[in-house]
C-alpha cells in the first residue's frame, strides 16, 4: 500500500484526467495473486497511471468488468491468447481477470452510463442468469450451456456478488428496490454484457446473491433466470470439504453481515439454539432458497432445477433448458458432452481435490433441526431423507 501510494504521488493522474468522457489506464507492474473470499481487489496489484483512453475500450473483447466502488466501474485488461471466455480452461471469473490483468482501467460512473445510452438494448432481453445455493452443480450447468457456444458464458462475475453484498449491507437504510439500487443492477448487468447482437448466460457466485432473484427482473424486465439446487445433505458437507473446517466455521460466523436485514431479524430469534456450524450454514442456505420461493408464490414464472433431477434424466433436462433458451436441439450432443468434463478441473474444487477428503455426514439432530426451521420460518418444504425442497411449484424434475 505505501509503495502503490508514492507511485501514485509521482506518476498519478491529475486533475484535468477526470474530465470529460475518458477512462483511466494503469500498468499493472506487480500482481500478487492473492485471493480472499471477498473477491477481488485491485489493491493486490502495484499499477502505475499510464494515462487517459477513450471510453470505448471497454468494448473491446479482452477487457473485463472486474469490480465497482461508489465512484469508478473497474475493468482489468486480460492478457492478449488468454481464452478466458472459455470456461472449461477458466471455470471462474474473477480468477481468470485476477491472474491474467495486465492492465487496470477505471471508468467513473457517469460515463459509464452515458456510454450505455447509446447502447440498443436496455432490457435484458439477450440476458440469462443463473441463480443457486453453491455446490450445486452450477459449474457443470454453465459448461452445458457452454459446449452449445449459442452464449457468452460469464461464470461468476464478481460485480454481481458485490450487487449481492452491498444491497444487502445496506437494507437496514436502503430498500432493496430502492430506484438507485435498480439502477446500479442495471448498469452492472448491461456493462457486463456489452455486445447488443449477442447472447448472455451468467453464472451468479454461489451463495449470498439470492436476493437478486428478487430485483433483477425489476431493473432488466426481459431477463430469463434461472434457479438451482440440491439436497441439503450433499450441499452442507460438499461446503466443508471445500473451504475446511476452520475457514468453514468462520464464514458461517461473518456472513451474516452480508445477508439482507429481514433476515438477519429472523437470525436473532433463533441463535441461541444453533450449537452446530451446519445449522448456521443451513440458515443461510435456507435465505439464498426463500426469495426463489416468494417469486413463485407472487405468481412470477421462472424455472427451476434440482441437481438430482438433471443427472438422472441428462437428456430430458437439456431438451427442456434448451426450449427455455431457444437453442437448437441439434446441439444436445454437445451439451451431453459435458457431463464428461470436471467442471473445476484445475482449482481446489476439483472432484480430484475434494474426493481425497473423508466424506461427512449430518447429525440425525441436524437434520432434524432444518426441517422444521425450514417449514416454520421459511415455507419451504424439505423431503426427510435427503433435505431436498419439494414445494418449489416451478421447479423441474425429469424420472421418479
Amino acid at each position: 500500500v505505501v509503495l502503490q501510494n508514492v507511485f501514485n504521488l509521482i506518476y498519478g493522474p491529475n486533475e484535468t484526467d477526470f474530465k470529460g468522457n475518458k477512462a483511466l489506464c494503469y500498468d499493472i507492474k506487480i500482481n500478487f495473486r492473492f485471493y480472499h473470499l471477498g473477491g477481488n481487489n485491485v489493491n493486490f496489484f502495484l499499477k502505475k497511471y499510464r494515462g487517459t483512453v477513450d471510453v470505448s475500450v471497454i468494448d473491446e473483447e479482452n477487457v473485463i468488468l472486474y469490480d465497482y466502488n461508489p465512484q469508478e466501474f473497474i475493468y482489468i485488461r486480460v492478457r492478449k491468447g488468454v481464452a478466458h471466455r472459455d470456461i472449461t480452461k477458466h471455470p471462474i471469473a474473477f480468477f481468470t481477470a485476477h491472474n491474467h490483468a495486465e492492465q487496470v482501467i477505471t471508468v467513473r460512473h457517469n460515463v459509464a452510463k452515458e456510454w450505455l445510452r447509446r447502447r440498443k438494448l436496455t432490457d435484458g432481453s439477450n440476458i440469462c442468469i443463473l441463480h443457486s445455493i453453491g455446490r450445486c452443480g452450477s459449474t457443470l450447468f454453465a459448461n452445458i450451456i457452454s459446449q452449445t457456444k449459442q452464449f457468452n458464458v460469464l461464470s461468476e462475475p464478481f460485480p454481481i456478488t458485490r450487487l449481492g453484498f452491498t444491497l444487502a449491507q445496506n437494507s437496514e437504510t436502503t430498500p432493496m428496490d430502492s430506484p438507485e439500487n435498480l439502477d446500479l443492477i442495471r448498469t452492472v448487468f448491461l456493462l457486463l454484457c456489452k455486445k447488443e447482437d449477442e447472447r448472455y448466460f451468467i453464472k451468479s457466485t454461489v451463495t449470498l446473491t439470492g436476493h437478486l432473484i428478487n430485483l433483477v427482473h425489476k431493473a432488466l424486465p426481459q431477463v430469463k433466470e434461472l434457479f438451482l439446487h440440491r439436497a441439503l445433505t450433499n450441499v452442507l458437507p460438499s461446503f466443508q470439504k471445500l473451504l475446511g473446517t476452520l475457514r468453514f466455521y468462520g464464514l458461517t460466523r461473518i456472513a451474516f453481515d452480508l445477508i439482507p436485514m429481514k433476515y438477519r431479524n429472523i437470525w436473532k430469534k433463533i441463535e441461541a439454539e444453533t450449537d452446530s456450524v451446519y445449522k448456521r450454514a443451513a440458515f443461510l442456505i435456507l435465505v439464498q432458497m426463500h426469495p426463489y420461493y416468494l417469486e413463485c408464490q407472487a405468481g412470477r414464472t421462472m424455472r427451476a432445477y434440482s441437481f438430482e433431477s438433471i443427472v438422472r434424466n441428462k437428456e430430458a433436462f437439456c431438451r427442456d433448458l434448451f426450449s427455455y433458451l431457444d437453442i437448437n436441439q441439434k446441439l444436445l450432443p454437445q451439451a451431453l458432452s459435458a457431463f464428461s468434463i470436471d467442471s473445476q478441473e484445475g482449482l481446489p474444487l476439483s472432484k480430484k481435490i475434494l474426493g481425497q477428503y473423508p466424506k461427512v455426514v449430518l447429525s440425525d439432530e441436524e437434520r432434524r433441526w432444518v426441517r422444521p426451521v425450514a417449514q416454520n420460518l421459511f415455507g419451504i418444504e424439505l423431503r426427510q431423507e435427503d433435505l431436498l425442497a419439494t414445494n418449489f411449484p416451478q421447479s423441474y424434475t425429469f424420472g421418479n
